[in-house]
């Protein structure tokens, strides 16, 4: 029998020309291009003195160029009157990623040694969506909006897409609607065909049937699709990503043609919240496998334990895969004084209020059911005895004594939060935001009040590129915006924190390899108590535009 041999030379040669190529990949400057407004190309920006280019989950990312105030493409941009558009683009191509936006301000500075440089700033694509509003109807005129407010309720992906993607189309091809250039009659038909080849803005297509995500409720009345998404992207952690079509490019799933320049807009669900993921774990047994969900009773919620998954992702044990699977997290950076944990921050909050308190008024009907009693009462005693009715005058005397008494406030106490506080613990608190008891807003005030004093952690680190896990889209890095990795505190030794990826900086300058910075969990803390009295007030609102209350 015939035994298959190794050259190991061969092997070892393979290896290190894989790693060679792997790290001369991540050291190459990225490809960064100058639109003009109308996306046709005006320069590669090759020279210059520094860039930065941030993208941030769910918010708008700024970046920066600064280049030598007598280079071409820098009196292009001050060049004004010289343009044929005033907007000015821009593209950053690094390790699958395509950062891209608008230019918001260009500064010259001339300094005391006679240098000068040109600074240009944009705006990344996300800042398209604090620019669209969510009409009550994007199918009728805005003389006539009915109903008064936009409502949808699914999962949060595709109610996400679909309340983006009807409002788009109120802009791009709405028969109500005048074209941007009402003498180009091809924009004309397009209101009638759905052609969207031309549009400036298109939605990656999603199925309701096949969206997993958590379900959700979106509601505007005229308002911003950030201000009216923003929550939900938080709420059912999804991700919403922005991609220039650039011609060559590989055509999105569903599309058959696109305009050079168009934005191809997806939302995507790195959650794991119904299917199962990990929340955390030690080094000892590994991660946590769980999923979360709310109690019978509406208010408590949780993670639960379930078994680890059987199986971990085929596309684990292919040679040179580069991704992550949300479900079962691949990438765990650990402390210690060999990581390539750069900075580090731990924020813990403890749990507060055990009981909570919310109302002030009866619930609707009591009041109504009270005085409608006594004025029968009265009138009745007064017929039988053959004098006018009283029954008016006396629920007038006794309604101040009646009036908000029963069932006019309702309390929730947190026996599972109690024991695990100890005996000694803060009491209670009233719940912020509903005057009215045993109704649909005084639970969603009970919810987010148990919500904001939960007991709450934030794990912040920063990273380094390729040490050993490297950044970018799948295929070319393990993790990028939105994906769940793990890290590992020296102030707590052996436990790991999964969190999402909420921002990611790349920086470089003409003298210094690209840089990436990761910044994992929160951005940036928030007063728990604000926050929720924001969701309170937008949940009511919407009630209140129904006309329910």
């Amino acid at each position: 029998m015939t035994v298959a041999t190794i050259d190991f030379d061969a092997e070892q040669k393979a290896i290190f020309d894989r790693l060679e190529a792997e790290y001369n990949r991540r050291i190459q400057q990225p490809y960064v291009r100058i639109w003009d407004g109308s996306w046709v190309l005006r320069g590669v920006a090759a020279v210059f003195y520094s860039a930065e280019f941030t993208e941030k989950d769910s918010d708008t990312g700024m970046g920066q160029i600064v280049m030598p105030a007598d280079y071409y493409l820098s009196k292009w941009i001050a060049d004004e009157d010289g343009r044929t558009t005033l907007n000015v683009h821009i593209t950053v191509d690094k390790d699958g990623v395509r950062w891209s936006g608008r230019m918001d301000t260009y500064e010259y500075d001339l300094k005391e040694d006679g240098t000068s440089t040109f600074t240009v700033n944009f705006k990344h694509d996300y800042e398209e969506l604090k620019h669209i509003l969510v009409w009550a109807n994007p199918f009728l005129p805005d003389a006539v909006q009915f109903p008064k407010i936009w409502l949808l309720f699914g999962p949060a992906r595709w109610c996400c897409k679909t309340t983006l993607f009807v409002n788009i189309w109120r802009l791009e091809s709405s028969i109500w609607q005048m074209p941007d250039d009402p003498m180009n009659f091809s924009q004309w038909t397009t209101a009638i065909t759905g052609d969207m080849s031309n549009w400036s803005i298109v939605v990656a297509p999603t199925q309701a049937t096949m969206d997993t995500s958590p379900f959700a409720i979106i509601d505007a009345r005229f308002k911003d699709v950030h201000t009216v998404l923003s929550p939900t992207f938080e709420d059912a952690q999804l991700t919403p990503t922005f991609r220039r079509y650039i011609d060559g490019d590989p055509l999105p799933e569903g599309f058959t043609a696109l305009r050079n320049g168009a934005l191809v807009v997806d939302i995507v669900d790195k959650s794991g919240w119904v299917k199962g993921t990990s929340f955390g774990g030690d080094i000892f047994s590994g991660l946590l496998y769980a999923i979360a969900q709310f109690t019978s009773d509406g208010y408590d919620d949780g993670t639960v334990s379930i078994p680890d998954p059987a199986t971990f992702p085929s596309t684990y044990y292919e040679q040179g895969y580069l991704g992550s699977d949300f479900s079962v997290p691949s990438v765990v950076y650990r402390g210690g004084p060999y990581s390539m944990i750069t900075s580090e921050q731990f924020i813990g909050m403890p749990p507060k209020d055990a009981q909570h308190v919310t109302g002030g008024h009866s619930m609707p009907g009591v009041n109504e059911l009270i005085s409608a009693a006594i004025q029968m009462a009265g009138d009745l005693i007064a017929m039988m005895i053959g004098i006018p009715p009283i029954g008016g005058a006396t629920d007038a005397i006794l309604a101040p004594l009646y009036t908000d008494v029963f069932l006019a406030f309702m309390t929730w106490k947190d026996t599972g939060r109690i024991a695990d506080m100890g005996w000694s613990h803060y009491k209670e608190t009233f719940a912020q935001g509903a005057d009215r008891a045993y109704t649909i807003s005084s639970v969603i005030a009970l919810r987010t009040s148990l919500w904001a004093t939960r007991n709450n952690h934030t794990h912040k680190i920063t990273v380094r590129d390729g040490a050993p896990w490297i950044v970018g889209m799948n295929g070319y890095g393990h993790f990028y915006l939105g994906d769940r990795i793990g890290t590992t505190s020296k102030l707590t030794p052996g436990r790991i924190f999964v969190d999402r990826v909420s921002e990611i900086t790349i920086k470089w300058d003409r003298n210094t390899a690209p840089i990436w910075q990761i910044t994992v969990g929160q951005r940036k803390p928030f007063d728990p108590v604000l926050k929720a009295f924001q969701r309170i007030q937008a949940m009511l609102s919407a009630i209140h535009d129904l006309g329910m209350f």
